[in-house]
């Protein structure tokens, strides 16, 4: 399709939804203020031909021409490299030094260039990878990388991935090589298809947000409510969940606690993940935690519905926190020191 025929707001909305959320975020915090929420309304309402990766190609193919230059100007270092090692030796020679190089590097780190993809679209990818191949890609990659990979697991997957590259034999460089190139192909088919629908562009509006400055985020929630309260509400739930409990400090999660009664914590601790449970239980006294375990208790089996109910309401209060300026989570991307 043409991007020529979209609005202004519908190609910025579709170009930040295919890059990568840091990026989508450093470009949202430069735009003015005023066209944000038409953005962000214009995210949600995108055509579902977007979803075509040849249909993201053109658009970038457009906007680089609009800019009148193109996409990665700026040589790699390995290109610059090869066109020095070309001017001085030839083009044939050049070449096969510049290749013995890369096969070094790559055997030194045979995912190195997956790795500079969004730990969320390799997680999407390898959750289609048995345990025992994903532990070998794990292991071969750098620690942060894997630890961001292995955060957006399920807890239990995760467990069985650690325990099995504790385990781990050596690996022939010829598989390692193989594992990458299929990798790389499945990555590179999630990295295309980022644009999504409904609800998974609210959230993605909502990452985005995660990793801007905290004044940016305010100015950009407050000129989206005057045009979509409901949305910037949606966005705001997105962007602090409940599973995010689970990292709270002491403080902040005692001064959360604190407005909640004692059923109400016992409904939403219900069929809970172990993070936020534990987090929330440290932080209660042994009279409150013997209250919490007995209310659970008495409830017996409860509707799922309940459970999502009581968990709103804690949400509720949190949100009225951070709104409140009492309570700042910790930011996508932001350096904690001791």
């Amino acid at each position: 399709m043409n991007t020529q025929d979209l609005r202004g707001d519908q190609r910025v909305a579709a170009f930040l939804l295919s890059l990568d959320r840091d990026k989508a975020a450093e470009l949202m915090s430069r735009l003015d203020p005023s066209v944000v929420p038409a953005v962000a309304k214009a995210m949600l309402e995108l055509d579902q031909s977007f979803q075509d990766p040849e249909s993201v190609d053109v658009l970038y193919t457009e906007v680089a021409r609009d800019l009148h230059t193109r996409r990665g100007v700026d040589c790699a270092p390995v290109d610059a490299l090869h066109e020095l090692l070309s001017k001085s030796f030839g083009d044939a020679k050049g070449d096969e030094v510049a290749g013995e190089i890369e096969s070094r590097r790559l055997a030194e780190r045979p995912f190195r260039v997956i790795e500079e993809s969004s730990p969320a679209s390799i997680a999407t990818a390898l959750a289609e990878e048995s345990i025992s191949i994903v532990a070998v890609i794990l292991a071969h990659m750098t620690p942060a990388i894997a630890a961001e990979v292995l955060g957006r697991m399920e807890e239990s997957r995760g467990l069985e991935i650690v325990q099995r590259m504790a385990n781990l034999e050596p690996i022939q460089p010829g598989t390692l090589a193989n594992l990458a190139q299929h990798l790389g192909a499945q990555v590179a088919r999630h990295e295309e298809s980022r644009i999504t629908e409904g609800p998974a562009r609210v959230q993605s509006i909502a990452e985005m947000l995660n990793f801007t400055r905290q004044d940016v985020e305010r100015s950009i929630l407050e000129n989206l409510e005057k045009e979509d309260e409901e949305m910037a509400s949606e966005i705001r739930e997105n962007m602090f969940t409940w599973a995010d409990l689970g990292d709270v400090d002491k403080r902040s999660m005692q001064k959360i606690l604190a407005s909640v009664d004692t059923r109400t914590l016992a409904l939403a601790l219900k069929a809970c993940a172990t993070e936020v449970e534990e987090n929330v239980l440290a932080n209660l006294s042994t009279r409150v935690q013997e209250m919490v375990a007995e209310e659970r208790e008495l409830a017996g089996l409860v509707p799922m519905t309940d459970v999502l109910g009581a968990r709103a309401e804690i949400m509720r209060a949190v949100h009225a926190l951070i709104d409140a300026g009492e309570f700042k989570p910790s930011r996508g991307g932001e350096e904690l020191v001791a």
